[in-house]
């Protein structure tokens, strides 16, 4: 008598699991100790961060405490906005004095003469048929206007003569020089002399 058996059958075959208990307990609680870690990690971070916004809000109170005690003293000295005004007005002040300082200390505003040397200049200059009616100078030298009245053409070149011979008019340059008739048919003449360039310009384009 014979007996077949079929090794292919499904209980007839030999089954080896993939991962045994101790194998799948040890995983679980790798797992679970991993998490704890993580959870401790989290926990000690949180609770730093807690710690660093109580003392952010302490120093906020402690500083709206102190603005509020400050108040009463700025209001009682003008108010806000009068320190504000205070400050801009000082500032203004303070950048004046400083341009001012500078001119005097950087350019020819400096000079201890200042227009004294072309006022004598001018003194001397002693002619009874002409007369200034009006002066204009600069401290720079190179802006300097004369206007005058003469009873004769003539006594107007003479007077730039004599007036070059002055030191403070001997590098002089004036650039526009004009003379007058009088309408008037009394022989007075007017004349202006003028050594700014920039004037002269101005007349030139007027015309």
């Amino acid at each position: 008598m014979h007996q077949q058996i079929n090794f292919y059958r499904a209980e007839f075959l030999s089954q080896q699991r993939a991962f045994g208990a101790n194998t799948m307990l040890i995983a679980c609680g790798a797992i679970v100790l991993t998490m704890l870690l993580a959870y401790a990690f989290a926990a000690q971070k949180m609770a730093g961060i807690e710690t660093e916004l109580q003392i952010v809000n302490q120093q906020e109170v402690a500083a709206i405490e102190r603005l509020e005690q400050l108040r009463p003293i700025v209001f009682a000295a003008g108010g806000e906005r009068a320190w504000a005004d205070r400050l801009d007005d000082a500032t203004r002040a303070l950048e004046e004095k400083q341009l001012v300082l500078g001119l005097v200390q950087g350019s020819k505003l400096g000079d201890t003469q200042g227009f004294s040397r072309y006022l004598r200049s001018l003194a001397r200059q002693d002619f009874d048929e002409l007369w200034l009616t009006r002066i204009r100078l600069s401290s720079l030298s190179n802006r300097n206007r004369l206007e005058g009245k003469a009873l004769r053409a003539e006594l107007v070149a003479t007077y730039l003569q004599s007036l070059a011979a002055e030191p403070p008019f001997a590098k002089q340059r004036f650039h526009q020089l004009q003379i007058d008739g009088a309408e008037d048919g009394s022989g007075v003449v007017t004349f202006s002399m003028s050594s700014d360039d920039h004037l002269v310009a101005e007349l030139a384009d007027a015309r």
